[in-house]
């Protein structure tokens, strides 16, 4: 008796999330860097809970590549967390098929945590945690240096 040919199934268990319901839709003008983007409007945004390199800073050009990506030619929402000193709208974005951006620049290598201004966000520390084990983006040099840190030097 011949056995039956057995084929790997492969099952995405990625479930599409949703866009809260307290989020507004904008339309994207321009990237100024990897954490913050600017409306239609002139509505500086800058992505919460992250800091990626600056501009002039080692990597700092590949994380505004990386979230131009992201965000280019979609659908974004946002959902407004706080208004920061310099008059910037502080605030999470996601795309129309409920990805959150701001994680995804963490969990691919693009940023770091800023755990001072979103603070029990177990999400970020795992994604961090992940990206810096697996050596993703910025976590592929030795030692990289936190923007809070290279902005002091």
């Amino acid at each position: 008796m011949k056995k039956p040919l057995l084929f790997p199934v492969i099952i995405s268990l990625s479930a599409v999330a949703e866009v809260p319901s307290d989020t507004i839709q904008f339309k994207l003008k321009r990237i100024s860097d990897g954490d913050t983007v600017v409306t239609t409007e002139d509505t500086r945004v800058r992505l919460w809970g992250i800091d990626t390199p600056e501009r002039d800073q080692r990597y700092g050009s590949d994380a505004t590549a990386a979230l131009a990506e992201m965000v280019n030619n979609q659908q974004l929402y946002l959902e407004t967390k706080d208004v920061d000193r310099y008059g910037r709208t502080v605030g999470v974005i996601y795309t129309a098929n409920g990805n959150e951006v701001n994680l995804e620049m963490v969990c691919d290598g693009h940023a770091w945590w800023y755990e001072y201004y979103a603070p029990g966000r177990p999400q970020f520390k795992q994604c961090q945690e992940d990206a810096k084990k697996n050596k993703r983006g910025l976590w592929a040099e030795e030692e990289p240096v936190a923007p809070w840190d290279w902005r002091r030097r």
